[in-house]
């Protein structure tokens, strides 16, 4: 470049300026050839002379620094511009327009302004000489500051795309904004008109680009910054992130926060160590089994507890099924409690028949032995044996002249001695026994009852309260075997007594099942079919809070397994991850296999990298194994929660209209490096 030139000579060896002013063409060319020489004396090297409002701009600071005046502008008035998205001089110099008139004596508005905005010119272009790179990001951050106010404001386009909330929406709006933005940023920066909109028009441009890049470019990055956040905000407060994360398995259950925590306390009013994750159902077992599956204090305590609540189990389901069929008794207990009720009944009340008694035909009792028994004698141990003794008890035993007994109270004492006999024949499976010597007992009975109405009474009450006792065997079987449309008929037949007995029969092989259950078994598992469903409905008269409780114990039951799931290839991993040796890994990396290793290595730290981290993981086990959880508390968990996600989503949403603000300054900052570089 020669020494001397005009500006002429300049335009023409120059031609890509033509469409720059000469104060722009000057500032191009001085950032490109001599940024370290003033601009000033840049313009006189090129011959370019300033015009009147230009030059009355540089005397005006001249003399201000003459009198030891800091003209200077720094990183603030390059904020300030920005902000303005290039507005800013044009503003300044408008409100020093009545300024300007006084001082230049003029009544023409537009004649004071020029002077106003040539001296806000070298203002600017000081500050931005001043403050190199470091003046351009602070005007590129009040263009983001801009963006901002207007995005909390709802001057955003957004609004305009609520119908669009994906990435699609997202797109469009940003680049609608960046779009605006970069055009009002481009008619700001320039002078003429021809020039601003030019400049307005290269804005929107680079804005229209640049935003509807900006919403995906954020995608990708939160894609992969995703982890690395989450592992931050983990080991920042691993706590709320805990609690961030049972609320999503709130949500996720589809219930209420009340109905959970309805759940909750009427389970462990009832007896049962319910806790949210068994509230909750699948989702908060499957989260729980996130903490039994990695290392750490967590899969401890959760296991602990876990095992700890099912030894348990049988325990509370025996409880449960007592309660529910009301048996307070064991069957031998009730059996001897009501055998000795009606004995002592029976021998006041068949003691006061004696009196009005009258004599006893018993011939009828000895006809029938005589016609069941052969005549010759038969050994004592035998059936014909045992009738033939109480053939003779009926008689004087003289066979050739045979007399009947026939007083009341002997004949009461052979009945009651034939009556133990079938019993014990009965107990001992002696069925024939008890059949023939029940026989005789019901001729003695129809006996005794013809000779006193008393004791027809007094019979009928004793085989009545002995049905009521074998109610209780009636009961067991029923537990066992038969079906339903049996079984219930049977029980409704019986007195209020009896159905007492029957429900502890009922309940008893019910019980010893379940006592007798192994260690991990659902001791429900057997009591969760139709049958027993309709048999207790009937029988038990605590059903309703026996079913709750039953179906309390399954769910507890399926929390351990889904927690655990007897998995003991999980636990080794588990343990190999605590450990921190992978053999694997070792046999990749001796084979030359650095790429596989590598992999291996990362899969196995991925909890670390998400965000489960072990002290996450044990405050998620804390909080799904607690047993009281108000409705308030989970409404807390679930609005801070919420009110994160919104904050952060709401962090977004500015945060790209601020974007579009700092990309419309941008712009304009990036066409005077494209013009400088040609």
């Amino acid at each position: 470049m020669a020494a001397q030139l005009t500006i002429a000579d300049v335009r023409a060896k120059f031609p890509q300026y033509d469409d720059l002013s000469d104060a722009d063409l000057a500032s191009a060319l001085h950032q490109k050839f001599y940024a370290d020489m003033p601009q000033a004396d840049f313009n006189e090297k090129i011959g370019l002379k300033p015009d009147k409002y230009q030059q009355a701009a540089i005397d005006e600071r001249n003399d201000l620094q003459a009198k030891g005046i800091d003209t200077g502008a720094g990183l603030t008035r390059r904020i300030v511009q920005g902000a303005t998205l290039n507005l800013a001089d044009e503003a300044i110099a408008g409100a020093m327009t009545p300024l300007e008139m006084i001082k230049r004596g003029t009544l023409d508005p537009r004649e004071a302004y020029k002077y106003a905005k040539a001296r806000e010119d070298l203002i600017l272009d000081d500050a931005r000489q001043n403050t190199g790179a470091l003046g351009t990001a602070a005007e590129i951050a009040g263009g983001v500051g801009s963006g901002l106010g207007l995005a909390r404001q709802g001057v955003t386009a957004a609004r305009m795309l609520s119908q669009s909330p994906g990435i699609v929406g997202r797109t469009l709006a940003s680049a609608a904004d960046s779009t605006a933005l970069g055009g009002i940023a481009g008619f700001g920066s320039g002078n003429s008109l021809d020039e601003r909109l030019a400049n307005a028009g290269q804005g929107a441009g680079i804005g229209l680009v640049a935003g509807a890049a900006l919403p995906p470019a954020l995608a990708v990055a939160k894609t992969a910054a995703g982890p690395l956040v989450s592992n931050i905000m983990a080991r920042v407060n691993p706590d709320r992130y805990a609690t961030g994360q049972v609320a999503r398995a709130i949500n996720e259950s589809g219930l209420t926060t009340q109905e959970v925590a309805d759940r909750l306390a009427q389970a462990n009013a009832e007896g049962s160590p319910y806790t949210l994750a068994d509230a909750l159902g699948n989702p908060g077992q499957r989260m729980l089994s996130t903490v039994t599956r990695a290392p750490g204090q967590g899969r401890t305590d959760v296991v602990n507890f876990l095992d700890t609540r099912q030894a348990g189990q049988g325990r509370r389901v025996s409880r449960a099924i007592e309660e529910g069929f009301g048996s307070r008794m064991t069957p031998d207990e009730l059996r001897n409690t009501m055998t000795a009720e009606r004995d002592a009944i029976a021998d006041e009340a068949y003691g006061a028949v004696r009196d009005g008694a009258g004599p006893v035909n018993v011939r009828g009792v000895v006809d029938h032995i005589e016609a069941n028994v052969p005549a010759e004698p038969a050994a004592p141990d035998t059936i014909s044996g045992r009738l033939q003794r109480y053939q003779r008890m009926l008689t004087n035993g003289d066979a050739e002249n045979p007399e009947f007994i026939s007083d009341f109270e002997h004949v009461q004492r052979v009945r009651s001695e034939l009556a133990d006999e079938v019993q014990n024949a009965r107990q001992s499976g002696q069925g024939n026994r008890a059949r023939m010597l029940g026989q005789v007992l019901t001729q003695i009975d129809d006996a005794l009852e013809n000779a006193s109405e008393g004791f027809r009474q007094a019979n009928r009450d004793f085989a009545g309260a002995t049905r009521n006792i074998e109610a209780i065997d009636a009961g067991r079987a029923a537990a066992t075997r038969g079906r339903t449309e049996d079984i219930i008929p049977a029980y409704r037949g019986l007195s209020p007594r009896g159905q007492q007995a029957f429900r502890t029969g009922y309940a008893d092989p019910l019980i010893s099942q379940t006592q007798g259950a192994p260690f991990g078994a659902d001791k429900t598992r057997p009591l969760m079919n139709d049958a027993f469903a309709a048999e207790a409905g009937e029988i038990a008269p605590g059903n309703p809070l026996m079913q709750r409780r039953l179906m309390t114990e399954q769910r507890m039951f399926e929390t351990r397994n889904a927690a655990k799931g007897n998995s003991k290839t999980a636990e080794n991993l588990a343990d190999d991850a605590a450990l921190g040796v992978d053999p694997g890994v070792v046999g990749q990396v001796l084979s030359g296999n650095y790429g596989g290793a590598v992999k291996s290595l990362i899969s196995a730290g991925s909890n670390v990298v998400t965000g489960n981290t072990p002290a996450v993981r044990e405050a998620v086990g804390r909080i799904l194994l607690r047993r009281g959880v108000s409705a308030g508390e989970l409404d807390g968990m679930i609005d801070d929660t919420i009110g994160r996600i919104q904050r952060a989503q709401q962090m977004a949403r500015v945060a790209g209209r601020g974007a579009a603000g700092g990309l419309a300054e941008a712009s304009t900052q990036k066409k005077r490096q494209l013009r400088r570089a040609n």
